[in-house]
């Protein structure tokens, strides 16, 4: 009888808290989104061409400074496929600026850049708009007039060194 009681105690409390402060029926298992500008966004993505591999994915970033350890949690949209190439996409809510600039770049885009290494994609809803940005710096015009620059500058200090040193004889 005691077992039965404790039981029907227990059975009360979770009913009252799932009730409380899941705020779900029992017959709802699987979290459905309520944000509209996400739902849109997959809608938009596979219209235009890309598979959705995963959505809100949660990637955990630590960082320490001197003995003290931060962490951050940087959160992927929606992690899509096209032509086998993998992109993290970043879905603009409608509180967030429409520039992509500033501290923005630094804090999420650029993070998932170093974590995929692919270029990220960021998606306007309400425009249906995909930019992708990317951080790459390799210019390799840049590199080789660099270099070439140097060495004509040395090679004409070298030649005009060897003409003024022949006039020395």
């Amino acid at each position: 009888m005691e077992v039965l009681a404790i039981l029907t105690f227990l059975t009360v409390v979770f009913l009252f808290i799932r009730a409380r402060y899941l705020a779900s029926p029992l017959h709802e298992f699987e979290p459905t989104s309520t944000r509209e500008h996400l739902l849109e966004a997959g809608d938009i993505l596979q219209n235009k061409g890309y598979r959705i591999i995963g959505e809100r994915i949660a990637h955990e970033l630590s960082s320490f400074f001197g003995n003290r350890k931060f962490i951050t949690y940087i959160i992927v949209d929606f992690l899509v496929e096209k032509e086998g190439i993998q992109y993290p996409i970043k879905v603009r809510s409608p509180r967030d600026s429409t520039r992509i600039s500033g501290a923005m770049l630094r804090k999420q885009l650029f993070a998932l850049y170093t974590l995929y290494e692919t270029p990220v994609g960021y998606l306007s809803p309400d425009t249906g708009v995909l930019e992708f940005v990317d951080f790459t710096i390799d210019f390799p015009g840049r590199y080789y007039a660099k270099r070439w620059r140097m060495r004509l500058l040395w090679m004409a200090i070298g030649l005009s060194i060897g003409w003024l040193l022949s006039f020395s004889h």
